[in-house]
């Protein structure tokens, strides 16, 4: 038998080797994770993919024609096509796994051997920088409103419940029982290995190192280009409470994994 044979025939042992745990790090827009992303497919670089936002957005327009994700139907089979992909991943015994997927529970009951990560931001920052980020920037997530009236738009009362949508664990997403997603998710992310924040990146990277027994180090990336000044000029203090009436679900998903 060659080498290359015995090596391929012990693959998964070497890989284990090399590379210890497998984690799946569920990337919430906005909450530091380009970073985190980064730093781990380079650690997990022999065996690591990524679900990415705009890659996932140019395959499905390309299978089903032009499609809207401010429709929650549009939405739910990008949705979908993701989780099938975070499943189809785990099942490749791929042993690192990022992006922006959801949190599914059919997927973490088969494949438990998996650590689960996730960085949590403030809810109501989360959701002004998401808005900014996004606001007439050419990608799938899109927004050429003025914040005002987004606020009122079904996007903007979706991406409210960012946390919700994220860890309910299920593959389509309702938004008729706001408060059930609210109690699934908080009960999800005891499944979590690790939780971070992103006011405290530094206590992240090292339970990350602890749980995953690894060496890495998270920098920042993906900076809003939207002067502090400029924002607050937008998002008086009327819209800001606004936002954070809207945020109530995902405040107390983000009270509880804080606790």
């Amino acid at each position: 038998m060659s080498w290359i044979q015995n090596l391929y025939n012990n693959r998964n042992q070497f890989k284990q080797a090399v590379m210890g745990k497998r984690v799946v790090f569920h990337h919430v827009p906005k909450c530091a994770g380009t970073s985190v992303s980064r730093a781990l497919r380079l650690r997990y670089f022999l065996s690591e993919e990524s679900i990415a936002a705009p890659g996932t957005a140019a395959v499905m327009e390309r299978q089903h024609g032009p499609l809207d994700f401010s429709h929650l139907e549009d939405f739910n089979r990008i949705r979908t096509f993701r989780v099938e992909l975070l499943h189809y991943l785990m099942w490749k015994d791929i042993y690192f796994i990022g992006g922006h997927v959801p949190f599914n529970n059919k997927a973490y009951d088969q494949f438990q051997g998996y650590k689960l990560i996730t960085v949590l931001r403030d809810p109501v920052e989360r959701y002004i920088s998401e808005y900014f980020y996004n606001f007439q920037r050419e990608h799938q997530s899109r927004i050429d409103q003025d914040f005002e009236a987004y606020l009122d738009s079904p996007m903007g009362q979706r991406n409210a419940l960012k946390f919700c949508e994220y860890f309910c664990g299920d593959t389509e997403l309702t938004l008729d029982d706001p408060a059930k997603l609210m109690e699934k998710a908080k009960e999800n992310l005891k499944h979590f290995s690790v939780i971070g924040f992103t006011d405290d990146m530094e206590r992240f990277e090292s339970d990350v190192r602890r749980e995953l027994g690894i060496r890495v180090s998270f920098g920042v990336q993906n900076k809003r280009t939207t002067s502090d000044g400029k924002v607050s000029e937008i998002v008086t203090p009327d819209l800001r409470k606004k936002v954070a009436e809207m945020c109530r679900f995902d405040q107390e998903i983000y009270d509880a994994a804080r606790s």
